[in-house]
């Protein structure tokens, strides 16, 4: 707008200079001066009008799904199916924080007559989940530079959507976090040893092994297979391969910012950090989750588990309206591991599941600066190491 009233007065200006000639210096001159800067406006403004009717946009996105640290490109492609050329037309788009947009949010260009032209735009993925990218307005300017016009832009996709995938991270979470909550929930880890037998063979007559990792009880140590293999081999009967844990995640509704996208992101990536490390210990687990209001759950068996509730959980956007706690785990009586991006000031979801579910261990991420809301509370790092609140 301010552009527009320079740009005005600077025509208005001329119009003066014009007028000064015809009276002062020579009426003739002055006379075919003002005439040409009036026809001129005209012109301009009638051929404007025309170009708007003509020109039509096509926005494209390179993808509509991606890693965090991948480059996504905007292409706003314009095209003039009219003889007139497009003096100056402009972009202006806004993009969600899941996005980092290199350089301006604003470009210009021109189109030739019967042609066409693109107008770039480049972004880096930085949080997971569900990604905007809007056009905010697309304007024409007249040949002189003095009025701009706004393009409709009906019909055309003004807003678009990509998934950005969470990490998973390549890191083993402390198994201290899963000693904790079999104590929570009565595992009989600690009680004499199971005579039920592994399905899976191994080589060694009814049990399944895998390497001893802090934490594990040490008379389920195979001293024999580990003097032979020169690491410590730990056996695993059905009971404990099969000794399922649920998690859940905490994942509230809040203003998408860079520091409340920071928190979610540790959030959901020490989950799947904390699912890999189970994994890794024989464990399998199931994993409650909000998405478009409802609750679901996932269970993790395989690795494979693990990559498909990654895709999963890539156009992840909040549910203001869902339940806190998923209905199933408010029927059961075992201890539940839950990850939440609740911050300081905002906790109230968190305070709502441990008064509903008093034995659940909560995992919150140390950025968020959530107060210590039960004793068995757990701050996540940016490292996802653990540590006791």
């Amino acid at each position: 707008m301010k552009k527009t009233v320079l740009s005005l007065l600077n025509y208005i200006g001329c119009i003066g200079m014009a007028l000064f000639v015809t009276f002062v210096i020579d009426g003739t001159i002055g006379m075919v001066l003002t005439y040409a800067l009036v026809i001129a406006l005209v012109a301009s403004l009638v051929m404007t009008l025309a170009i708007l009717h003509s020109v039509k946009v096509q926005p494209v996105l390179n993808a509509f799904a991606f890693s965090k640290g991948d480059k996504a490109v905007l292409d706003i492609r314009f095209i003039n199916s009219g003889f007139l050329p497009v003096p100056v037309i402009s972009v202006e788009i806004e993009n969600s924080p899941h996005f980092q947009l290199e350089g301006s949010n604003e470009m210009k260009g021109s189109v030739t007559g019967k042609g066409a032209n693109s107008l770039t735009f480049n972004l880096t993925a930085k949080h997971s989940g569900k990604a905007h990218i809007k056009i905010k307005g697309i304007t024409v300017t007249d040949y002189l530079g003095i009025f701009s016009f706004k393009l409709k832009t009906d019909g055309i996709q003004t807003e678009l959507t990509a998934a950005v995938y969470p990490d998973i991270p390549e890191v083993f979470v402390q198994t201290g976090l899963v000693t904790t909550a079999s104590l929570l929930s009565g595992s009989e880890e600690e009680e004499e040893e199971s005579d039920e037998t592994s399905a899976v063979p191994t080589g060694l007559a009814g049990y399944d092994h895998r390497e001893y990792t802090p934490g594990d009880p040490i008379k389920r140590i195979n001293w024999k297979l580990s003097s032979k293999r020169d690491i410590l081999m730990v056996r695993l009967d059905e009971k404990i391969k099969n000794s399922g844990r649920t998690l859940m995640l905490d994942l509230p509704a809040a203003e998408e910012n860079e520091a409340s996208l920071t928190v979610r992101d540790n959030v959901i990536e020490g989950a799947l950090a904390v699912l890999n490390s189970m994994l890794a210990e024989g464990r399998e687990s199931t994993l409650y989750y909000c998405k478009q209001g409802l609750w679901m759950s996932a269970d993790i068996h395989l690795p494979q588990d693990v990559y498909a509730l990654q895709e999963e959980l890539s156009d992840f956007e909040p549910s203001e309206n869902a339940p806190v706690i998923p209905p199933e785990l408010l029927e059961k009586s075992n201890a539940v591991i839950c990850f939440t991006s609740a911050m300081g000031g905002s906790s109230a979801s968190a305070e709502y599941i441990i008064d509903r579910l008093p034995d659940t261990m909560i995992i919150c991420s140390y950025a968020s600066s959530l107060p210590v809301i039960t004793e068995n509370q757990w701050a996540l790092t940016d490292g996802f190491e653990l540590n006791r609140m």
